[in-house]
């Protein structure tokens, strides 16, 4: 029987016309399949003759590109055992940790492209705030004290931190084997729920990370900050281990104090320790200040070097803040009683940002931390985001390789003004086509 392969608009006249005639068994016409426009689950990713530049708009050539088109939406976390901020108690903290992030979702659509060298991505998610308010520093008149914002929510206008994203790849062993169970789980392989012995006060065991679950695999782990990766415009790169060895080979899987995340070998471009503690009335202030300025979120190692902000040296116990203001020394000190409001929680326009910033330069040697770029814009409703690294970087050992005519299993999260509440999707699938 003889097969003819016509579009669905001409079977449509072939059968109208047959209301008026009869048909025969070899004139049987078999539609043209639909080309699938986007995918929920699958990245597509083409070669360009052009390659996009990587600059947070986008250009032309990405219209022939495929987009993978799902939302992400924030799940529940589970109960807690301690509580989280540092002034915290369970009975005012929720007890779902992402409980004011809980059932947001976040639409997206994700591209991808290479040129035979490189990886492009575009992301845009839908988000309609730019979050770069993380956790400054206020005064507190009551007790006049220096306090950061939460860095966890505890409700729904408690919430004072950056957007985020992550991605997760798997990386091959020297047999070129992917870890066992990765295909099945990506992001949920290595999550950190169910933990045992949470300690009161332990960081690590209250902000438990990921980790692989077997010893001597790894994956390649992408975080871009908004806020801390406003001047190198990189994702800070790392991977995740079975354990991490910073200090030592201490195996503390399937417990809260597991954290297999390691950030790759480079220049850290943030500091985000923001705090400065007086060594004599043990009060604590903001490690970093501009004196006067407003709506600002971070200061620059530039702005250190040129004295524009000020280096802190003192907190007295009404929270008068003495800081070295001039390259002579010269100490100067500055009352936030006298201006409360613009100091206060939330509101205050001169809170001293918690974050110091480099442009990331200035590294010896090859740099894993930050080789894959990236380019953010936000337009009032969503994030335009463009991502580039090579395909096969410098550091294979800690980084994925993405291979020309292969697929693999990925995850990838966002982070709406959230340190770790975040909706994950897993499972995706990345087509690397010549």
């Amino acid at each position: 029987m003889k097969r003819v392969k016509l579009s669905m608009s001409v079977i449509v006249g072939l059968l109208l016309v047959s209301l008026q005639g009869c048909t025969h068994a070899d004139d049987y016409v078999e539609p043209i399949p639909e080309v699938a426009t986007s995918s929920p689950n699958e990245l597509l990713v083409t070669k360009f003759a052009t390659a996009p530049v990587v600059d947070g708009n986008i250009d032309a050539v990405w219209a022939n590109a495929r987009p993978l088109i799902n939302s992400f939406t924030v799940p529940s976390a589970g109960i807690r055992t301690q509580p989280m901020n540092p002034d915290g108690f369970l009975n005012t903290e929720p007890l779902d940790i992402f409980a004011p992030f809980v059932g947001e979702s976040y639409k997206f659509s994700l591209k991808g492209a290479h040129d035979g060298t490189n990886l492009y991505l575009l992301l845009e998610v839908e988000d309609g705030a730019d979050s770069k308010d993380r956790m400054a520093v206020y005064f507190e008149p009551k007790n006049k004290i220096w306090k950061q914002e939460h860095q966890y929510a505890n409700n729904l206008n408690d919430k004072f931190y950056e957007d985020k994203f992550a991605f997760m790849f798997p990386i091959k062993d020297a047999t070129g084997a992917i870890p066992a169970g990765w295909n099945e789980g990506t992001c949920t392989y290595t999550c950190h729920g169910g933990m045992t012995g949470t300690i009161a006060g332990d960081h690590d065991s209250r902000d438990t990370k990921h980790y692989m679950p077997i010893a001597g695999t790894k994956a390649d782990l992408w975080h871009w900050k908004r806020l801390r990766g406003s001047l190198s415009n990189t994702i800070d790169d790392g991977f995740v281990s079975a354990y991490n060895d910073f200090n030592g080979t201490v195996d503390k899987r399937g417990t809260a104090a597991a954290n297999g995340r390691i950030p790759d070998a480079g220049k850290k471009t943030y500091d985000d320790n923001g705090l400065f503690t007086d060594p004599v009335t043990g009060k604590n202030g903001p490690k970093w200040i501009i004196p006067g300025k407003t709506g600002y979120y971070y200061v620059t190692d530039a702005d250190y070097a040129n004295y524009t902000a000020k280096v802190v040296t003192g907190v007295a116990v009404d929270g008068t803040i003495s800081y070295k203001d001039d390259a002579a020394g010269t100490i100067k000190t500055l009352d936030p009683n006298a201006d409360l409001a613009s100091y206060a929680q939330g509101t205050g326009s001169k809170r001293f940002p918690g974050v110091k910033l480099n442009d990331g330069t200035g590294y010896v040697g090859y740099d894993s931390r930050n080789d894959t770029k990236v380019k953010a814009t936000h337009n009032g409703s969503k994030w335009i985001i463009e991502i580039t690294r090579k395909l096969k970087t410098e550091d294979t050992a800690n980084d994925v390789v993405f291979e020309i005519g292969k697929e693999m299993k990925f995850g990838m999260s966002f982070f709406n003004n959230s340190a770790i509440a975040h909706g994950t999707l897993n499972l995706l699938t990345m087509k690397i086509v010549e």
